[in-house]
């Protein structure tokens, strides 16, 4: 690939509609060859793309003086060319051992923690990194090694979020020849030679071994990414449209989820794990989480999540306490009730004459009249009993099973109770003496909202 690292920046950034009029660029500056030719790009082009740019520089702390040599480089090379200028020093080795991390990983979150914090400087911020196709091919490698599916072998994406990443489609070789023929200085690293680091080995041993069997293996490896990227984005697609009909009142239908295809129900399960609080899983908590669809049971996920299956529903649970179900009870006060767990029971007045009145028996549109100071909000006991408008009473507890309430969410769920036994039981409805009639005056739509658990009202 003979082609200038301009042209190729500039079809990039149009492309990936990477740089919008009047925003800030905010550069991750380590003084290397690759965020010097960004920067420098950046900034003689910041004119023609209404844009302002800004440096970001992290001293890790780990290379002694040569940490300290890049520092001054880089606030040089800004001062030089009134570009502003921000720098942070952190301990990363102690940083890292105190959460229990690798150095390389917490290095890069605190890097883009540290990005954030700068864009927050600026009232349009954009992050761009000097991410190049090279390291994108070191990266596929490396993610091959591990096992990665077509999420990882994607390698690193153009634009992310508010992170853009010009260089991403240009080798380390045309970004050495942009640095020559612009005249620009950078730093070496001396750790990039250190072969106990995986990436270096990657890029010393066998990035050269792969370009003797194609000389444009960096490029390959970008079409190859693309490819991935395409086909993840296609399979999300397809997960979410299998979610979407998997999901009711109460979860998830399991048999609707095991219609679809393994790796359609993967992407379904990663999101619906993600909706509910859990952090992102692994491919062993992926397999625990599909095992249980078909087979039952439960499983806890990254995040203190429980996902548990009953009744063929796909639940989600969380709480503080660990998962258990803690029990209350509040008086009921207008318009809004906090409660201990953390949700809210809103009562939001509505007109008689009112259309929006939901269909019985699962109201929530209650006779506001009947409710009477002594009023509380709880969760449900032993022997509570509720009568439906048009039925019998019968135990609540034998209600719930009959309209196939999750027996994991029951004890979660609220009532609304006076000295006369229940007015209103989530799930359930308006019991009969507290229903609206044509005889009705006022009427109190009851909301639930802050839910700690997968229930909607």
């Amino acid at each position: 690939m003979n082609e200038p690292l301009s042209c190729v920046v500039e079809r990039t950034v149009r492309h990936y509609r990477m740089l919008r009029p009047g925003a800030a660029v905010v550069v991750g500056f380590s003084g290397g060859a690759d965020s010097v030719a960004l920067l420098s790009w950046l900034f003689q082009n910041a004119g023609t793309y209404g844009i302002t740019v800004a440096a970001a520089h992290l001293h890790h702390g780990l290379r002694g003086a040569e940490a300290d040599r890049d520092a001054a480089f880089a606030r040089a090379f800004c001062e030089a060319r009134g570009i502003p200028f921000f720098e942070r020093r952190v301990d990363t080795a102690a940083l890292a051992r105190a959460a229990g991390e690798g150095v390389e990983a917490c290095g890069r979150r605190l890097r883009y923690a540290f990005f954030a914090d700068v864009c927050k400087q600026y009232p349009d911020a954009l992050i761009a990194t000097a991410h190049t196709l090279s390291d994108n091919a070191e990266t596929m490698l490396l993610r091959l090694a591990r096992g990665a599916g077509a999420k990882g072998l994607s390698g690193i994406p153009f634009v992310r979020g508010r992170i853009i990443r010009p260089l991403r489609a240009v080798t380390r070789e045309q970004v050495e020849a942009y640095c020559r023929e612009q005249g620009l200085s950078f730093c070496e690293d001396s750790t990039n030679a250190d072969l106990r680091f995986a990436r270096n080995r990657v890029r010393r041993c066998i990035v050269p071994q792969m370009k003797r069997l194609d000389p444009r293996f960096e490029e390959a490896a970008g079409r190859a990414a693309k490819a991935f990227s395409e086909d993840e984005a296609c399979l999300w697609e397809l997960g979410e449209e299998a979610l979407q009909a998997a999901r009711f009142k109460h979860g998830f239908s399991c048999k609707t989820l095991l219609l679809a295809k393994r790796a359609v129900r993967m992407r379904a399960l990663q999101k619906a794990a993600g909706e509910n609080g859990a952090a992102p899983l692994s491919q062993g908590h992926l397999d625990a989480l599909d095992a249980i669809l078909s087979a039952g049971g439960s499983c806890v996920l990254p995040g203190a999540v429980r996902a548990s299956v009953s009744q063929g529903v796909l639940l989600f649970l969380k709480a503080p306490d660990g998962f258990s179900a803690p029990s209350f009870q509040v008086p009921l006060a207008f318009p809004e009730t906090p409660l201990p767990d953390g949700r809210t029971l809103f009562l939001r007045p509505l007109s008689a004459k009112s259309q929006e009145k939901p269909d019985f028996p699962f109201s929530n549109a209650i006779d506001y009249d009947t409710i009477t100071p002594d009023t509380v909000v709880r969760t449900r006991r032993p022997g509570d009993r509720f009568c439906q408008p048009g039925r019998r009473e019968k135990p609540l507890r034998r209600l719930q099973n009959d309209l196939r309430i999750p027996a994991a969410l029951r004890d979660g769920l609220l009532v609304l109770a006076d000295r006369d036994g229940l007015l209103w039981a989530q799930g359930c409805g308006v019991s009969a003496r507290a229903a609206c009639s044509r005889k009705t005056r006022r009427i109190a739509v009851i909301e639930v909202k802050e839910c700690t658990e997968n229930w909607k009202t």
